[in-house]
């Protein structure tokens, strides 16, 4: 009774994977990390950039070979590609069996109850739990879709417009995954900072329950002793989000907070809903209210009508903001976004702007995080040698150290980006 999973994309993806292979624990199966074991084949898609999208028909076009070699095997796909090109998928790859979008996620349970079902009587399926690699920290998937349309973005297409867990079901999970061991939560949405509930209020939208009596409401839960959440929008990162971040201890100093550019008139080809000075005194707010705070970025080069003045202005803003890490990503032409027909630059360029951007992004992250040597970093252990500190950074722990348990180690070398340190 085994299931191997396969997750592409980002953090929303994954959190999917672990709900997903949760519904399968409920149903007693096993895991196997190892894909020749597996009767069914779990592919989780991203369809956010094209290269990823390319990855994972790559591997689907693998798994027919897979499948053959052993009568009974399944292939079951799911995520932001089998959403967007679900009738392609099923034209090209006739072998798979079920196709889940991302908006049919929260349907996966009886969808995949009806394939256990269909095959039942014949002994051939076997199943298990996706590897979710969140028995110490777990994400927590707090919304769904996205009612921005940014230009360059494909996500509301595939995922949908916002739609909100109530306050009770998110704490109900989080207890859940603390009597399981879970010691650090992570909330997700695509604009999670964005949440609110008005279930507790019979639907008044001016007593609703918002992101920051959310953050509250769990740190309230006995045995969290960490809470992360991305990726917020800066347009709703108010004052009463950052002064709810600053006053709950279990909150880290650590915040992933995408800008695109640092040009206000590429944003606003954008449709981001922020200027560049907007962002930078955001900036300024957030280390002000908690001056040990790690902030890192999303950043997109080459997007069609990017000047070099524009360019320039994205180069001067990181070294303003003073990234501690930044993500920097070729734009990638999404057909179904607004930006899809517009002329895109040479590949030539877009490498370049590229490249200097990630050396310019680089050089300010290794100064900063050479800055943490010889400091005392308070770790949260996920496996038997490495943890997290609260600012994000990944540490190779020497030293006896036992998943689940926060010790204090020395920094002992802070060259690269993961960190190296000694238990004291």
């Amino acid at each position: 009774m085994k299931f191997f999973v396969r997750t592409y994309g980002c953090q929303m993806n994954v959190a999917d994977s672990n709900e997903m292979g949760r519904h399968l624990k409920d149903r007693g199966l096993a895991l196997t990390e190892n894909p020749d074991e597996a009767s069914i084949m779990l592919v989780n898609t991203c369809t956010v950039r094209h290269h990823a999208e390319e990855r994972a028909f790559s591997e689907i076009g693998r798994l027919k070979k897979w499948k053959a070699q052993v009568p009974g095997r399944k292939i079951v796909l799911t995520g932001c590609a089998a959403e967007r090109t679900k009738q392609h998928i099923e034209d090209r790859f006739p072998y798979i069996d079920l196709v889940v979008g991302a908006k049919s996620i929260v349907e996966f349970p009886s969808m995949v109850e009806e394939l256990i079902n269909r095959r039942a009587t014949d002994d051939e399926l076997d199943y298990a739990v996706p590897a979710s690699g969140d028995t110490i920290s777990s994400f927590v998937t707090i919304m769904r879709g996205c009612n921005y349309s940014c230009t360059y973005c494909i996500v509301p297409s595939v995922r949908g417009r916002e739609i909100y867990q109530p306050i009770d079901t998110i704490l109900g999970e989080v207890r859940d995954r603390v009597r399981e061991g879970v010691r650090e939560i992570t909330l997700l949405g695509q604009t999670v900072n964005s949440y609110h509930d008005s279930s507790r209020n019979g639907g008044n939208r001016g007593r609703d329950t918002d992101f920051s009596d959310l953050l509250e409401a769990v740190a309230a839960v006995d045995g969290i002793q960490r809470i992360r959440f991305m990726s917020p929008h800066p347009y709703y990162m108010t004052s009463r989000v950052i002064e709810s971040m600053a006053r709950v201890q279990q909150v880290c100093e650590s915040l992933h907070l995408p800008v695109q550019s640092g040009s206000t008139s590429m944003l606003k080809k954008m449709a981001r809903n922020y200027s560049r000075d907007e962002y930078i005194r955001l900036i300024e707010r957030l280390r002000t209210a908690m001056p040990e705070m790690t902030i890192s970025t999303d950043i997109i080069v080459g997007f069609p009508g990017e000047t070099e003045a524009d360019f320039q202005q994205t180069l001067s803003l990181i070294e303003e903001a003073q990234f501690d890490w930044g993500f920097i990503f070729k734009y990638s032409q999404r057909d179904g976004t607004p930006a899809a027909d517009l002329p895109c630059f040479p590949t030539e360029l877009i490498e370049e702007r590229h490249q200097e951007c990630l050396a310019v992004s680089d050089r300010i992250a290794l100064r900063k995080r050479s800055n943490l040597a010889g400091s005392l970093q308070e770790i949260l252990v996920e496996d038997d040698s490495f943890g997290r500190n609260r600012g994000n950074y990944k540490v190779h722990i020497t030293g006896n150290v036992r998943p689940g348990e926060t010790v204090m180690a020395r920094i002992t070398d802070a060259e690269r980006p993961t960190l190296e340190g000694s238990v004291e």
